[in-house]
Formats: C-alpha cells, structure tokens, sequence
C-alpha cells in the first residue's frame, strides 16, 4: 500500500529514482502547479533564482503526466525558479499517480524540508479524507501514513479550524498560523502553531461557547492578538485564565499573568483546599492557578477589596 510505504521514505527524491529509474527533460511550459500539490505558493524564491541562474536545477521535481502536459507533485518552488531565471527546460522524474499517492508524496516531502505552513497542510489532510475516507478518515490513520505523530496531526488540525474559525466570526481579523513566525510577525497576530492550538481549548470551552455569538468573536480575535507575541507558558497561562471567566477585559488578565509570573507566587494550601482546586480545574479544563485566582478574585470583591 502506497501510504505505508511512504511513511518509511527517509529520502522522497531517492524512493521516486527507484520507481522510474530514469529523470527526463521536460519543457517548462509542459509543467503546471495543480491541485494536488500542497504549496498554494512558492513563496520568497529570490535566493533560489540567484542559484538557478548560476547552477541551474540540481534536484530534479516530480510530476505526473496529465494530458500531454505534466502537474507538478513536488517542486513548485524550483519550477517558479526556473521560469524566473529563464529556463526552457528542467529535470523532472515522470510516473503515473492517483490524486491519493500524489498528495501523500508531496505532504510527506514537503514536511520533511519543513517547507510547508499549517494551513496547507491541513487542506493536503482534508483533500486526503476526500481522496479516500476509508484509508484517511481518522487522524491516525492519516498520521501512519505521513510517518507523523498523532499528536503531530490533532495540532495541525485543531490550530487551524480554530484561526480560520476566529477569521470567518470576525470579519476582517488579520489572524494567522505559521510553522516559525518571525517576532515582527507574532507582534501582528501570526500564531504560532502551539498557541493556535491553545486559542482551539478556548473556543472548545463551555464558558466560552456561552457568551453571545458577537462577544465570544470579539474576545476570541482580542485573545489571539493578545497572544500572539507571548512566550509559550505564559500564553497557555493567559488562554487558562480566560477559559475559567471569558468576560473579563484581556489586559486584565494579561496583567495578572505576567504578574504572577514575576512574582514566581507560591500559596500553601491546605490538602482539602488543594484537592478542591484539583476537581475544580478537571471539571473545567483548566490550571490550579487559574482556578485559584478567580476564587481570591471573588473572594477580594465580596470583602470589597477589589
């Protein structure tokens, strides 16, 4: 079966020269970037035309043959490459492919050269479920056949349905995911895909499914804003004291996250209390720590401290 076999490639380039055995020249206007390879665009490619240019393509790309002309499975930055730099012709290794084989080939060399975003990856894993839902129906079943964890595809997936979830409620919110955002991106709402999974705990929560449709939107968008930027601990902090009160204004809670944080606070508790904060936090998805500062909130407010 194809998926179990490519799920071992340790090298996609070495495991398609030992099925043809051959690589031919093909001309560029032959060659088309189709549905079933998973870059929706090449990207940045300036440095890669610079290298054509003087190297020309040293790796050949992979494509089936559709028509008398050839769809690209994988190599869609090379091929833009070289239809910048001029090039009439590249080498390309030619077989027949179903839909199937052809994006698990270019999901699975794609993500090995880590040259890939969240988003894309997910439309490869629902273009799969499509292609055949018996053989990709669970993630993991599409996990055996990537050579991923399980763990690997939930993230994935969680992290995406929720950005485009937020982005489809909010009309206008700039929120995306990305593999490695840079820190000028984070700074603009990019997520990485950690902490779009955290904002996927949130939307799940029944405190916030609760709010109004308007307000649970508007305060989804302001948190993935608001966390974008944040080291990893302190953002799933900041999602597991909003899960527990939803309401509240986010800077708020920022606030008392990077305080608590700051001040490393440590509170003695008596076992009855502490097992009482355990369930508490089992029951609604959350951390101690946030559970124990909406009760000393609560506790502060009817003292009329706060």
């Amino acid at each position: 079966m194809i998926s179990s076999k490519l799920a071992r490639y340790t090298s996609a380039q070495q495991s398609w020269k030992e099925q043809t055995g051959s690589i031919m020249s093909v001309e560029l206007s032959k060659l088309f970037v189709g549905k079933t390879n998973v870059r929706k665009s090449p990207g940045d490619v300036g440095d890669l035309v610079d290298s054509v240019k003087e190297k020309g393509i040293l790796e050949p790309v992979l494509a089936r043959p559709i028509g008398g002309r050839y769809e690209l499975v994988v190599g869609s930055r090379r091929f833009e490459a070289a239809r910048i730099a001029g090039l009439k012709r590249i080498p390309a290794i030619v077989r027949p492919m179903t839909d199937e084989e052809a994006i698990i080939v270019s999901l699975v060399e794609n993500i090995q050269r880590r040259d890939i975003e969240p988003e894309e990856e997910y439309d490869a894993i629902v273009a799969l479920r499509k292609a055949n839902p018996r053989a990709y129906g669970s993630p993991d079943q599409i996990a055996k056949a990537l050579g991923k964890s399980r763990r690997y595809i939930d993230d994935r997936i969680n992290a995406v349905e929720a950005v485009r979830s937020i982005r489809r409620e909010s009309k206008g919110a700039e929120i995306t995911v990305k593999q490695a955002p840079l820190a000028k991106e984070r700074q603009k709402g990019v997520l990485p895909v950690r902490h779009a999974t955290f904002l996927h705990r949130a939307e799940e929560a029944q405190t916030v499914q609760d709010l109004p449709k308007r307000e649970r939107a508007s305060q989804l968008k302001e948190l993935a804003q608001t966390i974008a930027p944040m080291p990893t601990p302190e953002a799933e902090n900041v999602v597991s004291h909003f899960v527990m009160a939803p309401q509240r204004p986010l800077e708020d809670i920022k606030k008392e996250v990077s305080y608590l944080h700051a001040v490393k606070l440590e509170i003695l508790l008596d076992p009855r209390v502490a097992d009482g904060l355990r369930r508490a936090a089992e029951e609604r998805n959350t951390t101690m720590e946030a559970v124990a500062t909406l009760a000393i909130h609560s506790w502060l407010r009817q003292q009329r401290y706060a």
